[in-house]
Formats: C-alpha cells, structure tokens, sequence
C-alpha cells in the first residue's frame, strides 16, 4: 500500500483540530488525518479506508466517548489490524481501564490530556518509526531465510548434475561454509544483544505486574525508565541491522551533489554539547562558530548527517568525564577533513584493525555507562566508502584517538 492514514477519535470537535493540527506538524503531507467524533464511525470509517488501498499506521483515541469508550474501541481496532499502533488520550482513564487496553488492545501509548504538543510529536514519530522499523525487520529476515533456501537449494542441484567437476564443487562448499558461520555469527551476536534490554525489559515489567499495589511511585517510575531505556537500545540496534542489511545487498542509494558540511556539522555539535555537559566535556569548536568560510565536498548529505552523528556520539560516549572533544575541518586540493579527536583511552595496535568490524568489541568501555551496538564504525566506514571517501583513525594507548574522514571534493 502507498497510502496512508491516521485517524483521531474524539467527542470534542477542539480536540480533534488540535490533534489534526498537531499532526500536521508531526508527519508529512502524504499522510491523510480522518478525524471521527464517535468509535462507532472511525470503525466504519477505517473499513473504507483499507477499502480504497490505505495503510493504517496509527490509531489515536479519547477514552471518554458516547455509546463506546476508547479502550473497547481499541480493542476492536486490534481485532481487525494488530500490526495498526494504538494511542490513548487519558483525561479520566482509570487503572483497570488503562490495564484492560494495554492486555486486549496491545496499547503503544498513552497521551494525557491536555496535549503536550512537543511530546506528542515525539510519539507520533516515534510510533511511526517503530511500525515500519517492524515491517522491515521481518521483510530482513524473510529475504536471509530465502538467500540461505536457495542458496542450499543450488548446492544440491549442482551436485546432483555436475557430479563430475568435485573441484569446483569443493570450493562451493567452502564458500557456503564461510557464509554460514558469517551468517550464524552475526545472528548470534544480535540475538545476545537483543537478549540483555529485552530481559531488563521483562524484568522490570513483571516486577511492576506483581508488586505494583505495594510499589512506591519512585519504583514505578524507575522501573519505567528502566523499560524505555531498554526499548531505545533494541531500537538502536535494529536500526544498525538493518543498516548493514541495507549496506551488505547493494541497497544503500547515494545521491551525491555539492554540500556545505560546516551547517552540518555546527548544528551536530549544537546538539551533543548538552550531552557532553553531563560528563563535563567540552566541545572545542569555536573556529566552526567563528568562521564565515564554505567547506563543501561532493557527497550526499543524508549520509554525511549519519557518519558525524555517529562519530560525535562517539566521542561523548567514549570519552572520560572532564576531558575535550577538537572538531576541526581542513581542506586540501582533493579531499575536506573532518577531525574528531578525543582525549579518550586510545588504542593498541592489537586493535586498530579490528576497529571498523562488525561488533567489534574493544577495551574501551563507554564512560557514562551509554549502550553500543558494536555497529557504528562499520557502517560510517561502509557509507563513507559509497560516497568515494575515507574514513581511518590515528591513535596510540593512552594518547586519545582522532577519527578522521576524508569527504571528496566536486
């Protein structure tokens, strides 16, 4: 399907124009916002919808509501399209209510009421990330199912025909051998990494299941955060498979054009400076500020974006509090560089060439206790490679490390 629809569900016609307005805001204008005053009609309506070929990511209702209140709504809506995410607007949802949605409804989210417009736009993308994120996990693991059926599947044929060519034969073997323990490495390092938040998750869940009556509200709300941190880093690294997925078949579109990487890369550092406050780092950055000059290479910019986040990132996470993060760019007659450089931990020369792999697992530890997927440098290096840069790292034991990536001019 190519079209896509939201619906609201609200008895107060207010509400619903601020929803609709709020959502205007918060998705693109490809997306097509229905907006319903009773349960009753947004069924009707949703039937219609999936009639004309619409796609139903999000469904977003009020609890109190004539005739049908929301939760039995949402339900209803679950029994029709479990994959659609559920929203609930709480001005007066009681706590058997609230369980009722979230055990027969599958509930993604609730909203209290009045909306807090910036929250509630974090949700909607949030909740829109995390429907199609699913779609393309299963279509991933899909397409590694019917790569590995059918690559054993040429296996058998070719032995049973060409039984007389053993050589060539042998060096299939081989090569399949090698991609399987590829392959059963990978997933085997994924599933361990999706094991641990997936158990924090559980954990802390079951813990407010059965001991929510006795439980504090500071415990609730520490086991909540517990769950949401969770939930971030299987997000991050489902992102990151799918990443490398995305990388590893070919599929990666570059879009090169001339890009000025200083906006960029100012507004990047805009936005890791408050995270570096909290371990007391500083971002040495005032040339960046200070200076009216272009710096523009031939790249795509999507894709640069995705290379300086991830290396900013890494610098914060990676460094040690009270310590400074230099962001320098340079430019020479084939090449502009930017330099990150930490006064981290540096490296050893065991593991400089491990550095860009996948999972690679090092020394260093993140120093804020952050989560890593092991991906990051994999995949900067992969997209750096694509847009015909390059991207190493300088760095001894002890004496920090600087990341550089060297971007292509026009």
């Amino acid at each position: 399907m190519d079209k896509l629809a939201i619906l609201c569900v609200d008895d107060e016609p207010a509400m619903l124009q601020s929803l609709k307005k709020a959502l205007r805001r918060a998705v693109d204008n490809e997306y097509l916002i229905e907006t319903l005053e009773s349960a009753q009609d947004a069924l009707l309506a949703m039937d219609e919808l999936w009639q004309e070929g619409y796609e139903i990511p999000i469904v977003i209702a009020d609890y109190i509501m004539p005739n049908m209140k929301g939760d039995e709504f949402l339900r209803r809506v679950h029994a029709l399209s479990p994959k659609t995410l559920k929203i609930l607007l709480t001005g007066q949802a009681s706590i058997e209510a609230m369980g009722y949605v979230i055990n027969h409804a599958n509930l993604y989210r609730y909203i209290a009421k009045p909306l807090d417009v910036n929250d509630f736009n974090l949700t909607i993308k949030e909740a829109l990330n995390s429907y199609f994120q699913a779609e393309k996990l299963q279509q991933f693991y899909a397409n590694l199912e019917a790569k590995i059926a059918q690559r054993t599947h040429e296996l058998h044929e070719k032995n049973r025909q060409l039984t007389q060519l053993n050589q060539e034969l042998s060096e299939k073997n081989d090569q399949l051998h090698k991609l399987n323990q590829e392959k059963n490495e990978f997933l085997g390092i994924a599933a361990h990494d999706l094991k641990n938040p997936l158990s924090a998750i559980q954990s802390a869940a079951y813990l407010i299941e059965s001991a929510y009556d006795d439980m504090p509200k500071e415990d609730v709300i520490d086991m909540a955060g517990m769950i949401s941190i969770s939930s971030k880093q299987l997000f991050d690294l489902i992102t990151n498979i799918l990443d490398v997925n995305a990388i590893e078949s070919g599929k990666i579109k570059v879009s090169p054009a001339v890009v000025n990487i200083l906006p960029i890369l100012q507004s990047l550092v805009t936005h890791y400076t408050d995270r570096a406050k909290v371990k007391n780092i500083t971002l040495q950055t005032s040339e960046l500020f200070e200076t009216s000059a272009v710096f523009t290479a031939f790249v795509d910019q999507e894709l640069v974006l995705q290379v300086l986040d991830n290396l900013l990132s890494n610098a914060v996470k990676y460094s040690p509090h009270g310590k400074n993060i230099f962001i320098r760019l340079r430019q020479d007659e084939n090449y502009l560089r930017c330099e990150i450089q930490d006064e981290g931990p540096g490296l050893s020369e065991e593991e400089k060439p491990q550095l860009f792999n996948k999972f690679s697992r090092l020394d260093a530890q993140p120093t804020g206790g952050e989560h890593s997927t092991g991906l990051g440098l994999f995949i900067v290096k992969k997209l750096v490679e694509a847009m015909n840069g390059k991207v190493w790292c300088e760095s001894e034991l002890g004496q920090g490390a600087t990341f550089i990536v060297a971007f292509p001019l026009e």
